[in-house]
């Protein structure tokens, strides 16, 4: 359990399962959509009362936050560890293809992603949790950025194009297969669109300085 929580919990007598309420937070959010659930929901969900919950995290807001650390460590962290594998470009490219529209939804989890949900709608949450899905989305972005700058140095990747345009963009199709995945998409169908969008950063498809 991180630091914050541990924080939050000391000197308090414990009156619910923290993790547990996490969990069944993360998944309610994930599966529901943020945007169409209660605090109210959520506590009867978890079984606790309203009080003890916002005794622990403070509200809404932390409990956002408290989901949004737990997700980065069992979601995101995990499917950025691909752009770390000793691969070629375009089979670390295939491989998140695969990971995207196969592996993520099919793992007896929510349709789609989490944070990519709550991006679409960050400006109505608290300042907590904008924070933690602005520092998430900062932790993709330099992933990506840093595996496009390593693949220049091999020679994988067009030097011509910006690191941090090739960045966002991936990120963009990514986070949009994801949509369409969680909106009832045909994985099949969204897996082909997303390797016809991915094709323009490959570097046999490049035709001189095109994406700067």
């Amino acid at each position: 359990m991180n630091n914050k929580l541990k924080m939050l919990k000391k000197g308090r007598p414990k009156t619910l399962n923290l993790d547990e309420l996490i969990d069944v937070a993360m998944i309610t959010y994930w599966s529901e959509g943020p945007a169409n659930v209660s605090i109210n929901q959520i506590c009867n969900k978890a079984k606790i009362s309203k009080p003890g919950l916002y005794r622990e995290l403070g509200g809404e807001d932390g409990l956002m936050e408290s989901v949004l650390i737990a997700y980065q460590k069992k979601i995101t962290i995990p499917i950025l560890e691909i752009f770390k594998l000793d691969k070629k470009f375009d089979d670390t490219l295939d491989t998140i293809i695969s990971f995207i529209t196969d592996t993520v939804n099919n793992q007896n989890k929510p349709k789609g992603c989490l944070l990519a949900k709550l991006r679409q709608s960050q400006n109505k949450f608290g300042p907590k949790t904008q924070r933690q899905i602005n520092l998430i989305k900062k932790q993709v972005l330099v992933s990506y950025e840093t595996w496009i700058e390593q693949s220049k140095l091999k020679n994988e990747f067009p030097s011509s194009i910006s690191s941090q345009f090739a960045a966002n963009y991936l990120d963009a199709q990514l986070n949009n297969a994801l949509s369409q995945i969680a909106n009832g998409e045909e994985r099949s169908k969204v897996k082909e669109i997303l390797k016809f969008s991915l094709s323009v950063i490959r570097k046999q498809k490049k035709k001189g300085n095109i994406l700067t």
